[in-house]
């Protein structure tokens, strides 16, 4: 990670450029080469020094990306939309600091909440992750399952920081929760657009799914066209965090499958009622995951390396873990 501090420095200066001079630019193919070109450049050093297979490195990848398409947006796609400087940049580095109004957040539980939630999901967590370390690699839906789980439960450290931030501010302001309980999903698209993910989703719906309905009238396309950028992204990912071109096809295809539900959803105005909208979600989703999660339940290296925050403190509970390996 040498190059990060650099690359970071090069983002700054590519922000400037932008806000100051590309995107006074009135020709949209030159703003879009002007912006474009120096995103793929600082992307592409920025992956130069990555640790294999670690989480972190999947971090920086998708920070780099989430930086572009926030670039792309504010510089070629809505070039004339009045902003500060400052808000301009706050923007572009949001998932660094997603900070929200506390407001904005539906439904917003008592500060405690945060902390005990902390305290559940960190146990959780744990006790996944040993069950998952102590088990042979697989890409059994068994093994995904469990995968999916301790995805849900790592946003503890989120939830500490956010129980501090809404401390400190006396609740005037809050972290962008990373999911919205994604085990309630009525549908595809109330999983992927509102609770699953929350950080990347943010950006994508509002720098590539909002931003589009300016130039195309179909719903379904958008949305399509919004699973394709975030499959590149994953390809990418898969590419250079595993070093596994030949994941990349089933990864791209499982957005491509994902995005394709979605826009039939919206078209045919599908809504199941509860709880059988959240089964057939998850089903779908369960049955298409070995696609994209495979690649991460199949690693032998990728627990070993990626250890949980706050494993080795002795204030968090430990449980046995079962003796039976999913299969």
């Amino acid at each position: 990670m040498a190059y990060f501090p650099l690359v970071m420095a090069g983002w700054l200066v590519h922000s400037i450029s932008c806000f100051y001079l590309i995107r006074t630019i009135r020709h949209a193919l030159i703003r879009t080469i002007l912006t474009l070109a120096p995103c793929i450049l600082l992307t592409h050093i920025g992956c130069q020094d990555l640790t294999k297979i670690h989480f972190f490195s999947i971090l920086t990848v998708s920070l780099y990306w989430m930086m572009s398409i926030r670039l792309i947006h504010l510089t070629v796609l809505s070039p004339n939309k009045l902003m500060t400087f400052h808000s301009f940049v706050f923007q572009i580095l949001w998932n660094i600091f997603p900070i929200v109004s506390s407001k904005s957040i539906e439904n917003q539980w008592p500060i405690i909440v945060d902390f005990i939630s902390v305290i559940m999901k960190v146990t959780v967590n744990h006790w996944l992750y040993e069950w998952l370390l102590s088990c042979e690699p697989n890409d059994s839906y068994a093994r995904i399952t469990m995968f999916y789980f301790a995805l849900l439960t790592t946003s503890y450290m989120t939830d500490m920081q956010t129980g501090f931030i809404r401390l400190i501010t006396r609740d005037e302001y809050t972290l962008e929760p990373f999911t919205n309980f994604p085990l309630f999903s009525r549908s595809l698209h109330d999983f992927w657009g509102r609770r699953y993910n929350r950080l990347v989703g943010t950006v994508l719906k509002e720098s590539i799914f909002q931003p589009l309905n300016l130039y195309i009238s179909s719903r379904e396309i958008m949305t399509l066209i919004t699973f394709i950028v975030s499959g590149l992204l994953h390809v990418h990912i898969v590419i250079v965090v595993f070093n596994d071109v030949s994941s990349a096809l089933s990864t791209f295809a499982f957005f491509i499958v994902n995005g394709i539900a979605c826009g039939i959803e919206a078209y045919m105005k599908i809504q199941l009622p509860q709880p059988l909208g959240s089964l057939v979600t998850h089903l779908f989703l369960l049955l298409t995951a070995p696609m994209c999660i495979g690649i991460y339940t199949r690693e032998a290296a990728y627990f070993p390396v990626n250890v949980p925050p706050l494993y080795d403190n002795k204030w968090i509970p430990k449980f046995s873990i079962p003796s039976v390996c999913p299969k």
